[in-house]
């Protein structure tokens, strides 16, 4: 057989290559567009703010805690001086991976002190409390708002006028925020959970069992499927922590829906 015929290319390998291109280009098409759409939906005052906490969750899994922790230092900065975000749920996030950075050196430092580790649980602590205020104060005002209240209140701090929306489709970032605020309003009394069954470890390795306990019963009571505040409960109560079934790891609840 000759080298030519080895590598001849028939018409149908033609056909199929073209196929599969087009799909790769056709692909790539709607991503680039989907995500252009989506930049130009951000709140142009903000956005670098959540492309920052977006790489929190990789600083975290790679323990680069001094990295971490300037970042949220920055992404605070963004959201404290930007019109329309006072005291929203963004702020919560924030002091509760701020304490998540505290409790996790704790955790998974092994070269720091008695002493150290006291201050770090402290620091931890006040983040968390500080998250807890913020999270419950926004569910009690926002997060009962109507879709349309939502939009009335938040259009005046969304002025064509504005130099930082020059150029931009106000309409569409304001549409952005909007949906980014009902998300919000499902999803807060979750973290609000996530923040009690963190200041439950925290309590935890302060030897306030009893508080521990109190602080897991409140994460359950907010999120019933909150899988870790519930094996902390156990452990305290003395009981073996579960593991999740495996339909629950395949099939986890739907987080878009309220408890």
């Amino acid at each position: 057989m000759a080298f030519n015929d080895i590598f001849k290319v028939t018409k149908q390998t033609k056909i199929l290559l073209i196929f599969l291109v087009c799909i790769s280009v056709t692909g790539f098409s709607i991503a680039y567009i989907y995500y252009n759409y989506k930049n130009k939906s951000e709140d142009p005052r903000v956005i670098n703010a959540r492309i920052e906490l977006a790489k929190f969750d990789n600083l975290m899994k790679e323990r680069k805690y001094s990295e971490a922790l300037p970042l949220l230092d920055t992404v605070y900065e963004v959201y404290q001086h930007t019109s329309g975000y006072e005291g929203s749920f963004e702020f919560g996030v924030i002091y509760n991976n701020r304490a998540s950075v505290y409790l996790s050196m704790v955790l998974y430092d092994s070269i720091i002190g008695k002493e150290e580790k006291e201050n770090l649980l402290k620091l931890a602590e006040e983040n968390i409390n500080k998250s807890i205020v913020i999270y419950k104060k926004w569910i009690d005002s926002a997060g009962k708002y109507t879709e349309e209240e939502i939009r009335r209140n938040i259009i005046p701090v969304f002025s064509p006028n504005d130099k930082a929306f020059e150029g931009k489709n106000t309409r569409r970032i304001i549409n952005k925020r909007v949906k980014d605020i009902v998300f919000a309003q499902t999803e807060t009394p979750r973290r609000l959970s996530v923040s009690y069954t963190n200041l439950g470890i925290i309590q935890r390795h302060q030897y306030k069992q009893e508080d521990a306990i109190k602080s897991y019963i409140e994460a359950i009571k907010l999120w019933k499927d909150n899988f870790t505040a519930r094996n902390n409960f156990n452990v305290l109560m003395g009981k073996p922590p579960k593991d999740r079934s495996i339909i629950d790891q395949l099939f986890p609840p739907d987080r878009a829906k309220k408890n």
